[in-house]
Formats: C-alpha cells, structure tokens, sequence
C-alpha cells in the first residue's frame, strides 16, 4: 500500500503514525510518501533522520525521481496528468477530503488496505495510533536537535506551552481569542511564580503583545514563521517540540499543531475555545 502525505507538519506526522499501525495491523508492506507542497516546502531528510522498520515493511522517506511525477498533487498547471497515472496503476484510491467521511462512517481500512494495489492521499489520520508510534517515526536531525536544546535551555522547573494559531486559520482565530490565553497563563502564574512560558505562534503581533506583558519569563522563536521554505518548517519542527517539553500546553481550536506535540511529549493539553475547553480530532490512544 502506498500513502502519500499531504497538509502541514502536524498533519503528515499523525497520517503517517497511523501508517505504522495499520502496518503492524495488516503485516502488509507501506510506503509513505513525503513530497513538498504549498504550506510544505521542505524535505523529509531536512527535518529527521532515515527511519528504517526492522522487518522491511515499512517506508518512510522523501519521494524519488518518477514518484515526484506520478503522485503530484494534481493541478491545472500539470493538467491533472498525475490523477490519470495514479488510476491506471492503483486498483483501489482514496483521496484526502473523503477520509473524514469514511471516519465517522467507520469504513474498515484494514480490509481495504489488505486488497492491495491501494492508494491514498492523506492529512487526516485514519487509524489508531500510539505517541510511541509518533516517536519511533519522528527523530529530529543532528542539526535540529541542537535547536531546539538551545531554545529550551532556559524552561524553569515549571513551564507552559502556549501555541497560537493565526494567519491562515480562521476557527482558530475565530474560536482561540487571545484573551483566553492571557487567562490561562494569569492563572498559571498566580499558582507558580517562578513559571516559564513558551510561545509558538504564526503571529508577530502576539509575540510582541505577550513579550510586552510577561517579558523575560516569555521564550519565543526569533524567527517570523514561514511554511515557504525550508528554515521555516524546520523551525516549525523546533516550536513543536519545544512544546513537547512543558509541563502543560495552551492549544488554538482546530489546529493539530499542538496536540501532535502534546502526544510527543505525553504532555496534558486544553484547547482553549470561546464555547470551553474542546479538543481535535486526533485518533491518538
């Protein structure tokens, strides 16, 4: 079976988690795709180290020569070709926006996946995986774990983690205002002074916003985000796990970013939300 990972960071970490338990589930061999898109402009091998499963059964790497043409994503400028190579060598396809309808009809992919000669696109995970699952896939490079060992080499002994979502996520800026987390974190420092806070965010004026209220107990990238190269995204990968290492994290609504990190870390996890505490959708056990 072939899964090709699609949408941001978050996104390919949790589709690819749930490769490797369907794996362990089929005993079928997979291979996972990372090809850079829009919102992704980075290589897998940029971010993490070679994974390689002990049995051979599992793949998880950048996609080569031939595979960067025929899994495309399928646009007006390459005319759809990769859609029509895709359905003349897969027998059984399923493409990204129907997984959320096939999860709440509780379509069985073991089945599906054992008949072989299958496709699918994905951002949205599909089975259930573990935070072990998570860990064993994702192992930051060299290079990025001196990164984020410098970034938190400041945390105290009680330290948050504070991930707001902005930019190009509209229910997050809708439902995950900034007065929410300002709250959250009053309410944390009245309980320990001595808190660090770290803060992941898309947004400059936040930063600023947060730095000019918390001051030095705030920790925050240096860097303006970007999803258009490949600094950024590594960047990305360092606030992820920079979250990963609080002791509590302060989630935006319907962003995947920080639960992904909360499950690296085995780290509890509010979402704060104008409608109370929710979470995502994530089939993380």
């Amino acid at each position: 079976m072939t899964i090709i990972l699609e949408g941001g960071l978050g996104n390919r970490m949790r589709v690819a988690a749930s490769a490797y338990a369907m794996m362990r589930q089929t005993g079928n061999t997979c291979r996972v795709l990372w090809l850079p898109q829009w919102g992704m402009h980075c290589r897998f091998d940029d971010l993490f180290l070679p994974y390689a499963d002990k049995g051979g059964r599992l793949e998880l790497r950048d996609a080569c020569g031939y595979e960067r043409l025929l899994f495309a994503r399928p646009t007006w400028q390459n005319l759809h070709l990769s859609r029509l190579l895709q359905r003349l060598c897969f027998r059984h396809i399923i493409l990204a926006p129907q997984i959320w309808h096939l999860n709440q009809n509780g379509f069985d992919y073991v089945a599906w996946f054992r008949q072989g000669g299958t496709l699918m696109t994905a951002y949205r995970d599909f089975y259930p995986w573990s935070p072990e699952d998570l860990r064993s896939l994702f192992r930051p490079t060299p290079e990025v774990q001196e990164l984020i060992d410098e970034r938190t080499a400041a945390f105290s002994s009680h330290s948050i983690g504070i991930h707001i979502r902005r930019t190009d996520h509209q229910q997050a800026i809708d439902e995950s205002p900034l007065e929410l987390f300002i709250t959250a974190i009053d309410q944390e420092l009245e309980e320990e002074p001595f808190l660090s806070i770290y803060l992941a965010t898309d947004d400059e004026s936040t930063k600023a916003t947060l730095r000019k209220r918390y001051g030095n107990r705030l920790i925050t990238s240096p860097i303006q985000a970007s999803r258009n190269s490949t600094n950024g995204i590594r960047e990305a990968l360092v606030e992820m796990i920079a979250l990963s290492r609080t002791q509590h994290i302060y989630g935006s609504a319907g962003s995947t970013f920080s639960p992904i990190a909360a499950c690296l870390g085995n780290v509890p996890i509010t979402i704060l939300q104008r409608e109370g505490n929710g979470s995502v959708d994530l089939l993380c056990t």
